[in-house]
């Protein structure tokens, strides 16, 4: 069933009973005090006409006993004299003396104000029963009130004539309005289809600022995250898809070169030098497979676990950082570090500063020049790695974080990186609830930094 519909059948069935009981009840009400006044005007008249017949009666029964005749005969003059218009009964002892009643009655059983139907005509009953002279005089007048059921039948016509009416004219209004306020409806149902179909790129209008706006509107945000969560999944399945085929040809080209130089080994005919050559070889390519696995497997630990934070001498960790450069980068580190008190890792924030002094020896030419700075600002703990290197293109520096990205190839087969050490780092501080920061140009050098969160001494 069709909203606009139920709102229109909803509608139209409270008008109908709301409207009908309203219009009952007014011409009941109207009717009944209508009956009320023309009983009055009866009740008046069947005094003055009972007052009459017990005055005949009491001048005929002077002498203590009726004269019925003379009774009959006088009540035959008066209801000539009132041209038969009104309908009397008049028993006396329950013996029927006069009447010109239309109907029957059993005068034992009537009852003031009893009513009754005959031949589509409504009478009320009056009733009196008096005692004289040791008899029983019973007076009944029967009144025509049909005047007032024909008039409440013909305002009941009427009222429903004029009911009917107004309930087409109702129902082409609302029919309207329903059409109106569900077109938006049907609108975003009809936008909803299509972005269930894949279209995301459907427009859903706002066409008012009530509920059915605002669903509207919640609609339009949830399509835009939808598109970009969409856009974040194909990106994510990009990056698997170029993960899955970088990793596949870097494990591959020190499997090809391990089993070429296996095969040199393996023929007699050549020298000893070349074989000492082709084990130098094998060791280099196998060195490398293993700092593969190991970055491989610190990139699926730390996408597997969560750490626990704690407070850190940034100073202290810093001087470690310098020490571990110097001896196993082989390169002096200008430093710039002020002490303070940082949430963090000790040995994953150490993991992450060493590939980024790592990236940055990469970076420089035949003159190294790096400085390390830590320092604190009103946001935390700044933590700057900069080199006067290569640099690197502003399209580049969006790629920089995906696993085996690396931006000069020849350069890093030569220096044994993977692309894996930015990931890393990325990885690293997300944990740390921090993001790395990049700013470079291209013969100008990199800057790379951070922020964690100072601790303050109580």
């Amino acid at each position: 069933m069709k909203f606009a519909f139920k709102i229109v059948s909803g509608t139209m069935m409270i008008i109908l009973v709301m409207f009908s009981l309203s219009g009952i009840l007014l011409i009941h009400n109207h009717f009944q005090h209508a009956f009320e006044l023309q009983m009055k005007t009866n009740t008046a008249e069947f005094d003055l006409e009972k007052y009459s017949i017990e005055t005949m009666i009491t001048e005929l029964g002077a002498d203590s006993t009726i004269d019925q005749e003379r009774l009959k005969d006088q009540l035959y003059t008066l209801s000539a004299y009132m041209g038969n218009s009104r309908k009397l009964y008049v028993a006396v002892n329950e013996q029927l003396i006069w009447g010109n009643l239309p109907f029957t009655i059993d005068s034992k059983t009537i009852q003031n104000g009893d009513m009754i139907t005959y031949e589509n005509m409504h009478y009320v009953l009056l009733c009196s029963r008096v005692k004289m002279n040791q008899e029983t005089i019973t007076v009944i007048g029967a009144y025509d009130i049909s005047t007032l059921y024909e008039v409440r039948n013909q305002n009941l016509t009427y009222f429903y004539f004029i009911e009917i009416l107004l309930l087409f004219i109702c129902a082409g209004l609302i029919s309207v309005l329903a059409h109106f306020l569900t077109k938006p409806i049907q609108s975003l149902n009809e936008a909803t289809k299509a972005v269930a179909g894949g279209d995301l790129d459907t427009v859903i209008p706002i066409t008012s600022h009530d509920e059915v706006g605002e669903l509207a509107a919640s609609f339009v945000v949830m399509i835009e995250a939808i598109k970009k969560r969409q856009q974040e999944l194909e990106q994510a399945l990009k990056q698997r898809e170029d993960f899955i085929a970088n990793f596949t040809h870097e494990l591959k080209t020190p499997m090809t070169s391990i089993i070429g130089y296996t095969k040199i080994l393996r023929q007699a005919k050549y020298s000893a030098e070349d074989k000492e050559k082709a084990l130098n070889y094998i060791y280099s390519e196998t060195k490398r497979l293993e700092l593969l696995s190991h970055r491989l497997l610190e990139l699926m630990e730390l996408s597997a676990n969560r750490i626990e934070l704690q407070k850190i001498d940034a100073y202290e960790l810093l001087q470690a950082v310098l020490q571990l450069a110097e001896e196993r980068l082989m390169i002096e580190v200008h430093a710039n570090v002020e002490h303070a008190y940082v949430l963090g890792e000790r040995e994953l924030l150490i993991s992450c500063i060493m590939n980024l002094l790592e990236n940055a020896k990469k970076a420089s030419d035949n003159e190294i020049n790096i400085t390390l700075s830590g320092k604190k600002t009103d946001d935390g703990y700044l933590i700057t790695i900069s080199d006067h290197g290569i640099g690197m293109a502003q399209s580049e520096l969006a790629r920089i974080d995906e696993s085996f990205y690396t931006v000069d190839k020849a350069r890093s087969k030569k220096s044994g990186g993977y692309g894996l050490g930015l990931s890393l780092c990325t990885r690293i501080l997300k944990l740390h609830h921090s993001e790395l920061h990049i700013e470079s140009e291209v013969g100008k050098g990199t800057a790379a930094s951070f922020l964690l969160e100072i601790v303050y001494e109580a």
